[in-house]
């Protein structure tokens, strides 16, 4: 998992497609803990600003099957898109995929 969710933070986009084709699954999996989780495209909205290539990336994560309406699994339950509220090409591309800024973030 470290692989991937380092080419995801580092916009690494030809060892993604690598990580993606060898193990689909990561797409929609789960990183953390019975605590807390979450998925690959709130790994890849946590810092939207920040990383490089991001928008790539999460296009890539979404067409391979990432789920624009998953939610964070801790203290609150946000979606990507709250998280990628500061990056304006982020959150376009999350709405344009149908992800709801009405969504509720609050606790489950």
């Amino acid at each position: 998992m470290v692989a991937f969710t380092e080419a995801i933070q580092t916009g690494d986009l030809e060892r993604l497609e690598v990580l993606l084709d060898r193990h689909p699954e990561l797409a929609v999996e789960r990183f953390g803990d019975a605590r807390m989780s979450q998925t690959s495209l709130h790994v890849a909205t946590d810092w939207p600003g920040h990383w490089p290539r991001v928008a790539e990336t999460i296009r890539r994560l979404v067409r391979a099957g990432a789920d624009v309406h998953a939610r964070f699994d801790g203290p609150h339950h946000e979606t990507p898109l709250h998280w990628a509220a500061s990056s304006d090409d982020v959150a376009a591309f999350l709405r344009a995929r149908g992800a709801s800024s009405a969504a509720d973030p609050g606790p489950g």
